[in-house]
């Protein structure tokens, strides 16, 4: 039975936008596994201002990560997915040589990589050879929404040279944000997979495990479970894109 990898950028991504499938996944008795390419701990140097303010936001005097790891154990333990650690630091945390910030707004992290950032795409792809992805059913990113990180992710994942399974970002994609044109949308279609209302649950049980990141995207848990409810039936399922589809 070949398992399940899914590629999630942060500590939250992949299940914030599959938890319905992995939980069907589980209950079918496949293995999953979830690998977080973002979740190393910060450099060894004075957070930029963009940092301190998403820590702040996130309840958090100083770096969150080892938190934000533990959320993500726990999350993906709910769904019966084990997990892998990259130690790639997030975009708000990597600088230049001389130690300036690559990304100063959130409105940055939203576009393409820095230019100083040209081997961060050869050095991932090395890394996913290592962990020997090519053995495993691969789900990477679309990148709704163009997260810096979610564009690092899906390129690297292609620089592979083997058919991956396209997932749509949420929320962004739930809330009209689109693809990236110099990203564009592989050619293939959407195939809808509907799962239960038991997963839908754990789907939403699991993404309120990352409870540093919940006030960012929603008021409350009614509010979450509401947005998922909608993001999976307006669709009829949870959206996955492969070429074998066709």
């Amino acid at each position: 039975m070949a398992a399940h990898l899914y590629l999630s950028p942060h500590l939250d991504d992949a299940v914030f936008s599959c938890g319905g499938l992995m939980a069907m996944q589980d209950a079918r008795g496949e293995p999953i596994s979830v690998l977080t390419v973002f979740a190393g701990d910060p450099p060894d140097y004075r957070i930029s201002p963009l940092a301190a303010e998403l820590h702040a936001r996130w309840g958090k005097a100083g770096p969150p990560i080892a938190m934000r790891r533990t959320e993500d154990r726990l999350a993906c333990a709910r769904l019966g997915a084990s997990v892998v650690h990259l130690e790639y630091a997030d975009a708000i945390y990597r600088a230049d040589e001389a130690g300036r910030p690559l990304y100063t707004t959130e409105q940055g992290l939203f576009g393409p990589p820095d230019s100083n950032e040209s081997q961060l795409i050869e050095r991932l792809e090395g890394s996913l050879r290592e962990i020997g992805s090519q053995q495993a059913t691969i789900y990477c990113p679309l990148g709704y929404g163009g997260h810096v990180d979610h564009r690092i992710t899906r390129l690297a994942a292609e620089r592979l040279g083997q058919p991956l399974y396209y997932y749509a970002d949420f929320p962004y994609a739930a809330r009209g944000r689109t693809v990236p044109p110099e990203l564009g949308e592989p050619s293939g279609d959407w195939r809808m997979i509907p799962v239960g209302e038991e997963a839908i649950e754990a789907w939403v049980n699991a993404i309120f495990e990352y409870q540093t990141q919940l006030s960012t995207f929603w008021d409350d848990e009614d509010s979450l479970y509401q947005e998922v409810r909608d993001f999976h039936d307006a669709f009829g399922g949870i959206r996955i894109m492969h070429p074998e589809f066709v």
